[in-house]
C-alpha cells in the first residue's frame, strides 16, 4: 500500500536495515528525551502548501533512523524530488497535513485516495511525527483529522501499511477503531478500517473540511 509515498525504496533495500541498527537508534532517541519540550506546547496542524516542501524535506532528514524506517520502510533520506512533491500534496487525489511548532514542521500525515477492490472509495494513510514529539498526542490528532477529512470526501475505508514493530501506529489505530481488519503481507501488516459512521464530518472546506488549528501537546 501507499506505493506512491510510503516506500522510498524496495523491500530488499528496506530489509538491509538490521534490528541492531534500529535498536541502537531507538536507544539514542531515548537518551535525547531530555531535550523534549517541557510542559504543554501549542502545535499547529494545517493543510500543507507548496511552500512547505523544503521544510518537509528537512523534517524527514531530521528523523531518526528508526522513525524513517517505520514510516517509509527504509532509512533513505532525503526523499526524491518526485516523492517530495507528493508529500507536499502535489497529486490531485492526496490530502496532506503538517504539524508545526514555532513554524518548524514536527509532523506529517497524508492520504492518497483511490478505489478499492469492491469499487468503493478508499484512502491510503501515512503518518510520521518527529522523535521528540512522539507520545504527546500529536500523531493521534493528525490521524483523527486526516480520517475526518477523508470521511467528509466520501471515502468509505482507510488502508494503512504498517510494520509489525510499529507499536505506536498500531496503538493509535486500535485506540480509535476497536475492530480493524488485519492482513499480513510481505513482512508488514495491512490495516483496513471503515470510516462510515466512525468519523464526524468536519466543517465545510476543501479537501474534506477545514479543521485546521492547534493541539495542546502534553
Amino acid at each position: 500500500m501507499l506505493s506512491l509515498v510510503d516506500r522510498l525504496s524496495n523491500d530488499g533495500q528496506a530489509r538491509s536495515v538490521t534490528r541492531t541498527q534500529l535498536d541502537r537508534d531507538r536507544n539514542r532517541s531515548q537518551d535525547h528525551e531530555q531535550g523534549r519540550p517541557s510542559g504543554r506546547v501549542d502545535v499547529q496542524i494545517r493543510a500543507a502548501a507548496a511552500t512547505d516542501c523544503e521544510g518537509i524535506k528537512s523534517f524527514v532528514a531530521g528523523l531518526s533512523l528508526r522513525a524513517r524506517f517505520l514510516r517509509f520502510f527504509t532509512p533513505a533520506s532525503p526523499p526524491s524530488s518526485a516523492v517530495l512533491r507528493r508529500m507536499c500534496g502535489a497529486a490531485p487525489v492526496s490530502d496532506v497535513l503538517v504539524a508545526t511548532e514555532d513554524g518548524a514542521i514536527v509532523g506529517h500525515a497524508m492520504a492518497v485516495d483511490g478505489i478499492g477492490p469492491d469499487g468503493s472509495a478508499t484512502t491510503d494513510l501515512g503518518l510520521v511525527v518527529a522523535d521528540r514529539w512522539q507520545n504527546r498526542g500529536v500523531g493521534s490528532e493528525m490521524f483523527l483529522r486526516l480520517t475526518e477529512r477523508a470521511a467528509a470526501r466520501g471515502v468509505r475505508a482507510a488502508v494503512m501499511d504498517v510494520l509489525p514493530e510499529n507499536h505506536q501506529m498500531l496503538s493509535i489505530i486500535n485506540r480509535h477503531w476497536g475492530h480493524p481488519g488485519y492482513q499480513f503481507s510481505s513482512g508488514s501488516v495491512i490495516v483496513r478500517v471503515a470510516l462510515a459512521d466512525r468519523c464526524p464530518a468536519p466543517a465545510a472546506g476543501a479537501p474534506g473540511g477545514d479543521r485546521d488549528g492547534s493541539v495542546r501537546a502534553a
